[in-house]
């Protein structure tokens, strides 16, 4: 039997999408969250006493405490192995395209795992959530023409976060998601690579001034309209009203 410590936020899927609504959860502390998540599984990968990789990572691996550090969990850890085809039941939500397609083990799928879960870090949104539609529940092929996009990439943001970030940051984690879902995964970065990438996001300072008025401008992922405005002025509305 393993033990695991209790942590006060729970999983950072409880978080993102449980009750708690992601109140917490500002750009600062997503960032924070996410290099703190790359760091323990480039540690697997490369520096523990093992090589090891996660069997299946998610949202739901990351416990985080009461300070928004980051602690991985889970009993999906599996050896190396190039030629292993898994039997085990798993989500196809976080897994890559040569697991899906041939069961390959290799660090390389947690860096596919690793980008899906960033993705719905800053977008708010599950991947794969069974509440949206067909067209509508993947949330790569989604966001994918967002995230090439500077100018459009702010509106697939949460709008949780109200707009409050550094759009240069929000560009560099836009640059590493694209990287960690190539297909090829000769092509991925490393988990050291994603760590190096993420510690210079969080040098970049979030502005102290924002607008006073609540944010205005609206794209639901899964909605037919788009309307476009500022970065730091971007929420929800109804889409009757758009």
């Amino acid at each position: 039997m393993l033990v695991y410590e209790r942590l006060y936020h729970g999983s950072l899927d409880k978080l993102l999408f449980g009750r708690s609504d992601g109140r917490f959860m500002d750009w600062s502390k997503r960032l924070k969250v996410a290099l703190g998540a790359a760091r323990g599984l480039a540690f697997l990968h490369d520096e523990g006493p093992f090589q090891a990789t996660y069997n299946e990572f998610s949202t739901l691996n990351i416990q985080i405490d009461k300070g928004f550090t980051t602690k991985l969990s889970g009993y999906g850890c599996v050896g190396f192995n190039t030629e292993e085809i898994s039997n085990a039941p798993m989500s196809a939500a976080n897994l890559s395209v040569e697991t899906l397609e041939k069961g390959l083990l290799t660090p390389k799928r947690n860096v596919w795992s690793f980008g899906v879960m960033l993705l719905e870090l800053i977008t708010g949104r599950k991947n794969l959530d069974p509440n949206y539609s067909k067209e509508e529940h993947n949330i790569f092929r989604r966001s994918r023409p967002f995230l090439t996009d500077d100018s459009h990439l702010c509106l697939i943001m949460d709008s949780r976060i109200k707009g409050r970030f550094p759009t240069k940051a929000a560009r560099i984690v836009a640059d590493i998601i694209l990287k960690c879902l190539r297909k090829d995964p000769s092509e991925r970065p490393t988990m050291r690579d994603v760590v190096e990438a993420l510690a210079r996001v969080q040098e970049i300072m979030v502005p102290c001034r924002y607008p006073l008025q609540e944010p205005f401008f609206v794209l639901e992922l899964g909605g037919s309209s788009v309307s476009s405005g500022p970065c730091n002025l971007i929420t929800q509305l109804p889409l009757d009203t758009l």
